[in-house]
C-alpha cells in the first residue's frame, strides 16, 4: 500500500518553480527583501507541509540559490557600511565597518 500525502495548504510555490541556472540570473535582478521573502516562504513550507519528495527537493535547491545570494549581497553590503567615528580632536572620520568591528 502506497502511503498518501496530504497537503495542508496549498503553497504558493509551484511544482515547477525550480532552481534552474536561468533562476540564478533571474534573482540578480530582484532586491534583497524579495530574496528574503521568497526564502522564507520555502523554508515555511518544507518546514510545515506534507509534500512531495520531488517538489521538496526542488523548493529546497531554490531556497539554496537564494541562500547563496543573501549571503553575498549581505557580504557586500557589510563592506560597504562605514562607521563615523570621532578622531582624538572630537572631529569626526569613517572607518570601515569590518576594521571597527575587529577592534573591539
Amino acid at each position: 500500500m502506497k502511503p498518501s500525502i496530504v497537503m495542508k495548504e496549498k503553497s504558493s510555490i509551484k511544482p515547477s518553480a525550480s532552481a534552474p541556472a536561468g533562476f540564478e540570473e533571474e534573482i540578480k535582478t530582484w532586491p534583497l527583501e524579495k530574496c528574503f521573502e521568497e526564502l522564507e516562504t520555502i523554508v515555511a513550507a518544507l518546514e510545515g507541509e506534507s509534500i512531495p519528495l520531488e517538489e521538496s527537493l526542488r523548493m529546497f535547491e531554490r531556497g539554496m540559490v537564494l541562500s547563496r545570494r543573501c549571503s553575498t549581497e549581505l557580504t557586500s553590503i557589510e563592506k560597504k557600511i562605514k562607521m563615523v567615528i570621532e578622531n582624538s580632536n572630537g572631529e569626526p572620520r569613517l572607518v570601515d565597518f569590518e576594521q571597527e568591528s575587529s577592534d573591539e
